[in-house]
């Protein structure tokens, strides 16, 4: 019923929106009749058929708006991950001894306890103040092997390298993109904290860890996936200004016509195919329209009704 039609009509479209033809044939879906007069009117238009009709079918291109990828809330374009290798990302995290594990997930607790706000605020500080009043030896043993492997690593610059480590460790916790989901996962450690005493605390600082930390990985992940997307969208974007400089050209089809007019929302393609009464001098070529509208627009061939054509 007219798929020639509307095949000329996505091939016309083609150089515009970046898909090849298998691409665009690949964009055929099918759907149940009552949905279709849901489609607003402006976006879905009916194909003129030539041939015999099938029954229970109906075509039609769907003008389908390539909007630009939005960001993770609460992020900058400026935002640039850590590097990523076959264990993840690369955080302070890493290559920890048991006190460094110890020690970071303290800090993490203490920049939750300063920073979380809302509901369980409270409880976070209370928690993280009994963690410092039964754990004080503990941690005062923490923080002497801490020491002494920052001497022995860096000899006179230990100092420094602690310190920088440190408020590289405190802004890695307080990553304010991550810090909701962050917050809520320090709440539930801390109450699981409640049934841990001192010396069980190393332990349950190695297991907790990775949790603590995945608010912050998972926002670099969001991160790293939209910086995909956005270059996948200016790369088609790119090749939509560059058709609509360039009119395609190319033989039109004998047996079929489809229009698709230019929507006021989104760049459309519009292919002409000439009538059979028309003689042959007279045959219009395939144009492509390009308004100089924001967004390029892809179009989608849709199958309404049940059966085959």
């Amino acid at each position: 019923m007219g798929y020639e039609v509307v095949r000329a009509a996505l091939a016309a479209s083609v150089a515009f929106t970046g898909l090849s033809a298998a691409a665009a044939a690949a964009q055929e879906v099918s759907i149940p009749a009552a949905v279709a007069p849901a489609v607003a009117p402006a976006q879905l238009v009916p194909a003129v058929a030539t041939g015999p009709a099938a029954t229970g079918l109906q075509d039609a291109v769907l003008l389908v708006e390539d909007v630009e990828p939005a960001l993770p809330a609460g992020s900058s374009p400026a935002f640039v991950p850590p590097a990523r290798d076959e264990g993840g990302y690369v955080t302070p995290n890493r290559n920890l001894s048991p006190e460094e594990k110890t020690w970071h997930v303290r800090v993490a607790l203490n920049v939750a306890a300063l920073g979380c706000r809302g509901a369980g605020a409270e409880a976070l500080v209370g928690g993280y103040n009994a963690l410092l009043t039964r754990g004080r030896a503990m941690l005062a043993e923490t923080t002497g092997a801490m020491t002494a492997r920052y001497r022995a690593r860096y000899g006179t610059a230990w100092q420094a390298r602690y310190d920088d480590a440190m408020t590289k460790l405190y802004n890695f916790w307080a990553l304010p993109p991550a810090q909701a989901r962050f917050c809520a996962v320090a709440q539930a450690v801390m109450q699981e904290m409640e049934a841990v005493d001192a010396v069980a605390f190393p332990v349950f600082a190695a297991a907790v860890l990775p949790r603590l930390e995945e608010p912050i990985t998972g926002f670099f992940a969001a991160f790293d996936g939209y910086r995909t997307a956005h270059e996948a969208w200016r790369t088609r974007r790119a090749r939509a200004m560059i058709a609509a400089a360039v009119p395609a050209t190319g033989a039109p089809s004998a047996n079929a016509t489809a229009s698709v007019p230019a929507p006021t929302q989104a760049v459309a393609a519009v292919a002409s195919v000439a009538p059979p009464a028309l003689p042959q001098a007279a045959v219009p070529q395939p144009v492509v329209v390009a308004p100089s509208l924001p967004r390029p627009a892809v179009l989608v061939l849709v199958r309404a009704g049940a059966g085959e054509p």
